[in-house]
């Protein structure tokens, strides 16, 4: 058995705002930001990745569907299970870190690594919130993601989608901590 994490880690750029999904803008606008991307801090984001990631999060909302058995009417916002809250991220330099039992249960969904590697595998499975519980009382099939980067950059994490709006209230309380990475170094 393995703990679940207590708390999820939203990585974004406060200039732009918490929990913004660049697929809900406009192709100009998308477009554009993921160019400044590609020239500050991303310079390997390929330029396909708006195509690319529109048809995940189609096959993403279609599986949160099924998993969720609800339909879901608005694009998710992406966080990692654990605190992320430490490396630094060029990015996406802010985080905001809250507590996993804030999200709603039944309008969570969760990849075993990143949505878009899933949906782009060979096997892509979206877990709902109780068959996430259940893989880590297994322990097994998690065992070897990270659930914080304070000791570094992790490649292997768990992806929470939400997908309901989230309240964003960033306080300096340990459970609702809110950290900019600017001073180490979005939209998402």
């Amino acid at each position: 058995m393995i703990a679940i994490p207590e708390v999820v880690t939203h990585r974004y750029d406060s200039a732009r705002g918490a929990c913004r999904n660049v697929c809900s803008l406009p192709d100009f606008e998308a477009s554009r930001i993921l160019d400044d991307l590609r020239r500050k801090s991303r310079p390997t984001l390929k330029p396909d990745y708006l195509a690319r990631r529109r048809a995940v999060e189609k096959w993403l909302a279609e599986q949160a569907n099924r998993v969720l058995r609800r339909t879901c009417e608005k694009r998710p916002v992406y966080f990692f299970l654990g605190d992320f809250s430490y490396y630094p991220d060029l990015s996406r330099p802010a985080s905001l870190v809250v507590p996993l039992a804030s999200l709603p249960p039944d309008a969570v969904t969760f990849t075993l690594g990143d949505s878009m590697s899933v949906a782009e595998g060979r096997a892509p499975r979206l877990y709902h919130f109780q068959e996430m519980v259940a893989l880590f009382a297994d322990g097994e099939a998690v065992a070897g993601f990270g659930f914080s980067d304070r000791c570094g950059f992790q490649t292997r994490f768990i992806e929470v989608q939400l997908w309901e709006s989230f309240p964003v209230s960033i306080s300096a309380e340990p459970s609702h901590r809110a950290k900019d990475a600017r001073a180490h170094s979005s939209v998402f």
